[in-house]
């Protein structure tokens, strides 16, 4: 990088390149100043080139490369740095019945064509000149490179109208980019060295989960003698499993069991706390313990969320006084899932015709995994409150999207779970 020399430093740089390319143009005292083009004491008017940095401006690739340059308690990440692009009006002067000006110009345009960077010798021997003591642009490790400008008319006219009482003269423009500039901070400092040097190459293999089976698992108790087979590619038994339900903000460990585990299937226990409604399986691989020495287990790859319906079971105890119905739903259902209960009649007095109904559920109850269902109810946009009529129905709680079963008789026909409404 460059300290607050470099914008002039770059200048005298090109200054010096330029009087040697204008040696050879054969024009006859020809010398290179560095002055306004309203300067006429000290313009080179008998033959000659000047430069003129009109313009600098922030370098649009380069202008928020250091952010940020502080950490939050102040100390320097890196030294700040501007990247600039510096712009300047070269101008040709002579004598017109010898084309001074155009030999001129063909010079600058000819070795700032074919070495558009300022090289590394030339920018040293500019900053042995005294008022340039103490640059460093030599050490910038990025190449300071001349461009042309393509100005229109226009655009060239506007350029010259800024300078007052000055005639107009044969004149091209470059941009010079980047010169970076650098604060006086200290210099951050270093890591600490490397002790001993520890590298672990660990086989690494995409892990796919394709299905679990079978896609609806229902609950048992204990949660132990619940099983599911996972299907896929890469399963490793070593793998930790993970299950995620709804309303945990963390994942559930799992078990993978012991017997006819493959690299294309795992039999895996579900655990405890799961939610019924829809969960997901996932499987991770670690690093070894202690792999590095002294260091946490990471994690080198991770294997798709495969999903799968975790089906609750219910009962009901004597219905509750005052128009309810009490539920204990197993496993425990989290606050903010939906449970629903759905009734369909299948005896009422006096009979009618066969009526089904969704009651929403009201709160938590006890024991744990206790939901209550009012048994009147005023619909959406109805006047008047619905009440379930007296009769016996068969029962089942929606978590979500996960239903409870209904059992069967020996002749197929469902026969419960059963409630009576008095």
């Amino acid at each position: 990088m460059s300290n607050t020399l470099a914008i002039a430093t770059v200048t005298e740089t090109l200054l010096r390149v330029l009087t040697q390319a204008v040696a050879s143009s054969g024009v006859n005292g020809a010398k290179v100043t560095a002055t306004r083009p309203d300067d006429r004491t000290n313009l080179p008017l008998t033959g000659g080139v000047n430069i003129f940095l009109y313009q600098v401006s922030p370098n649009p690739h380069l202008r928020n490369a250091d952010l940020p340059t502080r950490r939050r308690d102040g100390t320097p990440i890196h030294r700040p740095q501007a990247a600039l692009d510096l712009y300047y009006l070269i101008t040709f002067y002579g004598e017109d019945a010898s084309l001074d000006q155009q030999r001129l110009l063909g010079c600058v345009v000819r070795q700032l064509h074919a070495h558009p960077a300022l090289h590394h010798p030339d920018i040293v021997s500019a900053q042995s000149v005294a008022f340039l003591n103490g640059s460093n642009l030599a050490d910038q490790t990025e190449l300071i490179r001349f461009t042309p400008i393509n100005f229109s008319l226009e655009e060239l006219s506007k350029l010259w109208s800024v300078f007052l009482k000055t005639d107009y003269a044969l004149s091209v423009a470059y941009v010079a980019s980047v010169v970076l500039i650098e604060t006086d901070d200290l210099t951050p400092a270093t890591a600490l060295p490397v002790l001993r040097p520890c590298l672990v190459a660990e086989p690494f293999s995409l892990t796919v989960i394709d299905s679990v089976q079978p896609q609806t698992v229902d609950f048992q108790s204990p949660p132990g003698l619940s099983l599911i087979l996972l299907l896929g590619q890469n399963l490793n038994p070593a793998d930790t499993v993970t299950f995620r339900s709804p309303g945990l903000a963390n994942p559930i460990p799992a078990t993978v069991v012991n017997g006819q585990n493959s690299p294309n299937q795992l039999v895996v226990e579900l655990p405890d706390g799961l939610r019924p409604g829809i969960n997901t399986v996932t499987l991770t691989h670690f690093t070894a313990p202690g792999s590095p020495p002294d260091s946490e287990a990471r994690i080198i790859s991770e294997s798709n969320a495969a999903a799968f319906v975790l089906r609750p079971s219910v009962s009901f105890p004597t219905p509750s006084p005052g128009g309810q119905i009490t539920a204990l739903i197993s496993p425990a259902v989290d606050p903010i899932q939906r449970v629903t209960l759905l009734l369909n009649a299948i005896s009422l007095s006096p009979p009618v015709a066969p009526l089904a109904y969704q009651l929403a559920g009201l709160a938590v109850t006890n024991p744990p995994g206790g939901y209550t269902f009012a048994t009147s109810f005023t619909p959406v946009g109805a006047l008047q409150p619905i009440t379930v009529p007296a009769g016996t129905y068969l029962a089942r709680v929606r978590v979500d999207a996960a239903e409870s079963l209904l059992t069967l008789d020996a002749s197929g026909a469902y026969n419960g779970p059963l409630i009576t409404i008095p």
